[in-house]
């Protein structure tokens, strides 16, 4: 896909991110009621967020029925903001199969200017920073809608990831990387068995040092960081579980605004 056939980032992800919420990713399935249970469980897998700190949550980027609900379900007062409205749908009807009303708010995660200064306890951000072009430009809006002190929960997906060669992954003996770390073009992504031009996201290279350098440059504190490992060197050479036995596909953080 040519980068012309689109006129920016946010046009290319809304379209693409309304057709995988009405074609079913794993992103967009809302959870129902059984999937509502042990909420801090499924959101803190680590056991890294103190919980008695939180009270209001910021689900940025995180759209889809999953997150938001959880929260809500785990009696903390939910704002979910994200790009595509067919996302933020899913978790108005999430939360409502449990009683729960949550604000929703279409939001570009490069300006949230509509929440500034609201000093939510927790920013709470799924992996997404991969479809905005200048993560050191989130990491600023992020600051200006947490309280001092508050904290920045985020996962990034981990960039050796977005730079693997996307029609060779495997070249019989080894994983093939064939972009380089400072390539500033945006990487096609299409999902699997939809059109060409309605289901193509827009990826972006982001290295460790914007990914960890830019977020303490923003005024954070890191406290807890982890790749979470998902991988199988007895999986099949090629699948996703081969795969992260050699590259960990994520890099998740906890961070403290100073």
């Amino acid at each position: 896909m040519s980068a012309g056939q689109y006129d920016t980032y946010l046009s290319v992800n809304s379209a693409a991110w309304d057709y995988l919420a009405k074609h079913g990713c794993d992103s967009c399935q809302p959870y129902e009621n059984a999937q509502l249970t042990s909420p801090i469980s499924r959101l803190d897998p680590d056991g890294w967020i103190p919980w008695e700190e939180v009270s209001t949550v910021l689900c940025l980027a995180a759209g889809g029925g999953q997150q938001a609900p959880l929260f809500g379900v785990a009696g903390r007062s939910v704002t979910s903001a994200d790009l595509c409205e067919e996302q933020l749908e899913r978790d108005r009807w999430a939360a409502s199969q449990v009683g729960l009303e949550i604000e929703t708010v279409r939001a570009d995660m490069l300006n949230l200017a509509a929440l500034h200064g609201r000093g939510f306890d927790l920013v709470y951000q799924a992996v997404s920073a991969c479809y905005v072009p200048d993560v050191r430009k989130l990491y600023q809006e992020v600051r200006c809608v947490l309280r001092p002190g508050g904290l920045y929960w985020v996962e990034h997906w981990s960039p050796l990831h977005v730079q693997l060669c996307s029609t060779q992954l495997w070249d019989g003996g080894a994983y093939r990387i064939s972009r380089p770390q400072q390539c500033t073009q945006p990487v096609p992504w299409a999902y699997d068995g939809g059109d060409e031009r309605s289901s193509v996201c827009w990826h972006y290279i982001h290295g460790l040092r914007d990914l960890i350098g830019g977020i303490c440059d923003a005024g954070f504190v890191v406290e807890r960081l982890t790749e979470p490992w998902l991988g199988s060197q007895a999986a099949p050479p090629g699948s996703h579980e081969h795969l992260a036995a050699f590259l960990p596909p994520f890099v998740r953080m906890l961070a403290r605004l100073r």
